[in-house]
């Protein structure tokens, strides 16, 4: 068994209830077994970590990523989703091939980690032979994920079924730890009764349906129009995530509320696509888990989270006209056991509490510094600090940070990306 002992940290747990404390953690296995103030009794054997006071969040959670195109950023600036969509997708796609998907997924798994994101909902296409690259890469990140699926909006009912067979046997027995849950994007319209066998299939197969909905105004009256639909195939349910989901209406979220769905907002790439500003409070209000996603790097550009709940947080207060409409606490526990609790993981990841993975991300606020920390220290951790502030990423106890905080040596993989764009 092996025993450490994470000492002298000012540890932020997020969970309900739960007040920032000067002490310890202790991880077993991989697993939290034991927290608290002050100094814990050390047994025989036991590794010990002295964290000299640093700041320790929970390991953040992206609910909704594109690893893949982490080399692909900085494109389509001034277009909205179709647009960019175009630029990206239609244009580089066609070009991909597995090892590429497996290289850029490997690139965009090691940025999130830079950034302290420790679970990553990573949502896959199927460019260069299907996914099996990006699930290859899945398995050597270090980093837990909820691995996602988007099959081609071109696939027939047939193709899709099919795919979702394939997604199965490729996904169903690994067995990692690091894989904590399936899902798959159905929201391109079917007739009803294959909806209703699709659905069917997921819900045997253990599959969480995550669906792109509601996110750029020009599809507004035709997706608002599908909604009907999903209800009536099964397609909502605890196990839904609506990714993106702005342009609702109060129907449309009191239904999914009702249906005890989630959805994940992604302020960074929201507001760089001019998609809108969601109603996170009306969602919560009816019910809906809300959780926060960087996006993909292409359409985010940037990973950080600490800039994803910070744009996030001056929307909604820009929005309201009002600076107390949601606090940094409230957008830090969003970032990490919300963004848990909307994927269904929140029994594993998302908080630091005894029973789930040692996943924590260490922080200097000195360096580079940003002042002492204030008297409200979830104010100073969400509104002053960065990802340039962490020192240490760790998965489940184990410090994945070797290397990463060094200048990335991009060779293959930036010599790939100037040839695909020499083909274009």
């Amino acid at each position: 068994m092996t025993v450490q002992i994470f000492v002298d940290g000012l540890f932020v747990p997020v969970h309900d209830g739960a007040e920032p404390y000067r002490g310890f953690l202790t991880a077993e296995n991989g697993v939290i077994t034991a927290t608290g103030p002050g100094s814990p009794e050390i047994p025989a054997g036991a590794t010990v970590v002295d964290l000299a006071g640093k700041l320790v969040l929970p390991g953040f959670v992206s609910a909704h990523s594109h690893l893949w195109q982490s080399v692909l950023r900085g494109l389509a600036d001034g277009c909205s989703t179709y647009g960019w969509i175009e630029q990206l997708h239609l244009k580089y796609g066609p070009l991909l091939t597995e090892a590429d998907m497996y290289a850029f997924t490997v690139h965009g798994g090691t940025d999130l980690l830079r950034h302290g994101i420790t679970t990553v909902c990573n949502h896959t296409h199927s460019f260069g032979d299907g996914a099996s690259g990006q699930w290859r890469a899945a398995l050597d990140l270090p980093q837990r994920t909820i691995y996602s699926h988007s099959p081609s909006r071109l696939d027939s009912a047939t193709e899709r079924l099919s795919g979702i067979e394939r997604f199965q046997q490729t996904t169903a027995e690994v067995g990692d730890p690091r894989v904590l849950a399936r899902s798959y994007n159905t929201t391109w319209p079917l007739p009803e009764a294959d909806m209703r066998t699709e659905a069917a299939l997921l819900t045997e197969y253990g599959i969480g349906q995550h669906l792109h909905f509601l996110e750029d105004p020009a599809a507004t009256e035709r997706q608002r129009a599908e909604f009907d639909r999903l209800l009536a195939t099964g397609s909502v349910g605890p196990d839904t995530v609506f990714a993106h989901f702005i342009h609702t209406t109060p129907e449309i979220v009191a239904r999914a509320g009702a249906r005890g769905a989630a959805m994940v907002w992604n302020p960074l790439s929201n507001g760089r696509l001019g998609s809108g500003i969601p109603d996170i409070l009306g969602y919560q209000a009816a019910g809906i888990r809300v959780g926060l996603g960087v996006d993909g790097q292409a359409s985010a550009d940037v990973a950080d989270p600490f800039q994803n709940m910070r744009t996030g947080l001056y929307l909604l207060r820009a929005a309201a006209q009002n600076a107390a409409v949601l606090s940094s606490r409230e957008i830090l526990r969003m970032h990490t056991l919300g963004s848990a609790e909307a994927l269904g993981v929140a029994d594993r990841v998302g908080s630091l509490e005894p029973g789930k993975f040692a996943d924590f991300v260490v922080i200097d606020p000195e360096r580079p510094s940003t002042g002492p920390l204030g008297p409200d220290l979830y104010a100073h951790t969400v509104l002053a600090l960065s990802a340039a502030n962490i020192t240490d990423v760790r998965v489940g106890a184990r410090s994945v940070s070797t290397g990463l905080f060094e200048p990335a040596d991009s060779g293959a993989v930036t010599e790939r990306v100037a040839a695909l764009r020499a083909l274009l």
